[in-house]
């Protein structure tokens, strides 16, 4: 009669052959340090930028750029349209971030001409708002019974959108131009 085996056996078996590749492991593990350290620096205010520059020298060279690659990654995850201006301190932040990933001074050039990018955004929204108010306003006063809400929300809702694509892939051209000076 056969020796019935276990599942713990069987896995066993089964995986006798598995090795784990530890250079790959290890820049997983230090790329991932460098998104938690990002990440925690954004959230909390009161961690200096000297406080995480002090962890990243922590870091050999060769370690460095891995975790940098994590920061990176913050960093650009973190570039996206404002919806209103409470945006502005996390956007320092990661300015903060970028200068920290940089030490050329180039990223943090760019990052100023990004955040000038993102007040024009929230105006030119805020100006599209007013003037749909004004044609919704004028639209009503000039023939009340013909006035579509529904209609003019789906219209709003459209050319919203397409002000914000067309936002979006100015940004993407900027966010280009930060890759190459990180060179990614």
């Amino acid at each position: 009669m056969a020796r019935i085996k276990s599942a713990w056996e069987i896995a066993l078996e089964k995986t006798k052959d598995i090795t784990i590749d530890e250079e790959k492991y290890k820049a997983e593990t230090l790329e991932k340090e460098g998104m938690a350290l990002a990440g925690a620096f954004l959230n909390d205010v009161e961690q200096s930028p000297e406080t995480l520059q002090a962890k990243l020298s922590k870091y050999s060279d060769e370690e460095y750029k891995i975790v940098r690659t994590g920061l990176i990654k913050t960093i650009f995850s973190n570039i996206v349209l404002p919806s209103d201006n409470s945006y502005q301190l996390r956007f320092e932040r990661t300015t903060i971030l970028s200068s920290l990933a940089d030490p050329t001074g180039q990223a943090e050039s760019m990052m100023a001409k990004i955040g000038a990018f993102f007040e024009q955004f929230l105006a030119a929204r805020e100006e599209f708002g007013k003037q749909m108010e004004e044609q919704m306003r004028q639209a009503l006063e000039q023939n009340p019974e013909r006035a579509n809400a529904s209609q003019y929300a789906k219209l709003v809702e459209q050319n919203l959108k397409r002000m914000e694509d067309q936002y979006n892939d100015a940004l993407e051209n900027s966010k280009e131009g930060l890759r190459e000076i990180f060179g990614c």
